[in-house]
């Protein structure tokens, strides 16, 4: 099996992908973009992405992205997305707090009742077994 071989979604150079749609010199590149976008939120609460985009010269699309992804968690941004399932407008992620509680609440009804044994993430923290196999000591 050979690697999965693509265009980079920031530059069209073909490179191996592993996981993101950039080469690992436009993975760089954005990094290094997220620290500057990072230091000027912490530095600047409540600076609007116009302001952070001229005065970091990142694209305002790019920090939207940081924002969307989780990546930029800052109070600091006014609201300036909106959530993907209500249409609130929210300052992070993808969802507004009311629709995540709504969300996992539906998945908790859909999970087994004992719900005692799961992790912060809705997954088995227990042990295992595979089904059919039976306790060979008895």
């Amino acid at each position: 099996m050979g690697a999965d071989i693509r265009n980079c979604a920031g530059c069209g150079r073909m490179f191996a992908y592993q996981g993101r749609n950039l080469c690992s010199k436009c993975l760089e590149n954005e990094d290094t973009d997220y620290g500057v976008v990072r230091r000027y939120v912490r530095d600047n609460p409540g600076a609007g992405v116009f302001q952070v985009a001229e005065a970091t010269g990142v694209e305002e699309e790019k920090i939207l992205q940081f924002l969307k992804d989780g990546r930029l968690q800052s109070k600091g941004f006014v609201e300036i997305t909106n959530c993907e399932r209500c249409g609130k407008r929210i300052s992070e992620g993808k969802f507004c707090e009311q629709c995540r509680g709504e969300i996992n609440q539906a998945l908790r009804s859909v999970l087994p009742s004992s719900s005692s044994t799961l992790d912060n993430n809705g997954r088995d923290k227990g042990m295992h077994y595979k089904q059919g196999e039976k306790n060979k000591s008895s």
